[in-house]
């Protein structure tokens, strides 16, 4: 086990790197290293939070960086994700190689991998998936409730809809009678179960999490992690912009969410039916 502490989390994240470096696998090298400070920023939130040994749902878990990381920082991990991501030949070798536990759900919905559990959670991991979802999420954030300890928290991390390039963009297209959301070359361009349908501010998480039920406190920092090689103009402006919204904390390109759950608040949200 190692111990939490700065030079503990720096130690695990190089050993998930050099785990990166050695399968080779070309996405799974980029997306470790655009990543690797929003992972640092998880740990850190983490320790100070929970003990080493609390159990840990990590909700798509992807490559296992987050599922590596803090397992080898001392807490127990379940690692869920579908199965096109779980069944990877590099990710089953990291799941045996290590002792993950792995939980393969192809329906958010539903979570009927692991529909028989409640209190069984100290923390859920929910990092750059809640931009992501499509469907109503009444229900899946009703199993939450139900798995989640009390006492416990979700820890999330997704971008701020309200970057200064995102708003440019914005009315750029607007002006030029484009259209608005995400563009076409990202829906072809982009293997996923969704595109980023909807980016969201942190007074919108807020009352996101309070229609659910009052028993979820929420408490939100902005910060900064992206960077985007400036490999022409169009790339040296969008990081000009990042960059000049990140001097102010509302416009940071990040938003970190922990919410925690006092379940002597009741559940009150109810799912529209069709």
């Amino acid at each position: 086990m190692i111990f939490n502490n700065k030079e503990s989390i720096e130690s695990a994240l190089n050993k998930v790197e050099e785990i990166v470096k050695t399968t080779g696998n070309v996405q799974d090298m980029e997306y470790f290293r655009f990543h690797k400070k929003r992972f640092e920023r998880m740990a850190s939130t983490i320790v100070k939070k929970a003990e080493p040994g609390a159990l840990i749902l990590d909700i798509g878990s992807h490559y296992l960086h987050s599922s590596l990381l803090l397992q080898f920082l001392g807490y127990r991990v379940h690692a869920m994700d579908v199965g096109v991501f779980t069944e990877l030949g590099f990710v089953q070798d990291r799941i045996k190689a290590n002792n993950l536990v792995s939980i393969i759900e192809n329906d958010l919905t539903t979570l009927s991998a692991i529909q028989e559990q409640s209190d069984e959670y100290d923390i859920i991991l929910f990092t750059e998936i809640l931009e992501h979802i499509t469907f109503n999420p009444i229900d899946f954030w009703k199993h939450i409730y139900r798995l989640l300890k009390n006492k416990g928290f979700i820890y999330i991390t997704t971008p701020n809809s309200l970057t200064i390039y995102n708003i440019i963009r914005t009315l750029k297209n607007l002006l030029l009678l484009k259209g608005v959301g995400i563009n076409l070359d990202m829906i072809f361009g982009n293997v996923t179960y969704g595109h980023h349908w909807k980016e969201y501010s942190a007074s919108e998480i807020k009352k996101y999490f309070a229609y659910l039920s009052n028993g979820f406190m929420v408490s939100i920092e902005t910060y900064r992690y992206k960077y985007f090689a400036p490999q022409n103009f169009r790339g040296q402006l969008r990081n000009l912009f990042y960059n000049l919204g990140n001097l102010i904390p509302f416009f940071s390109d990040e938003l970190e969410a922990v919410v925690e759950l006092d379940k002597s608040q009741p559940w009150k949200a109810v799912a529209p039916q069709y």
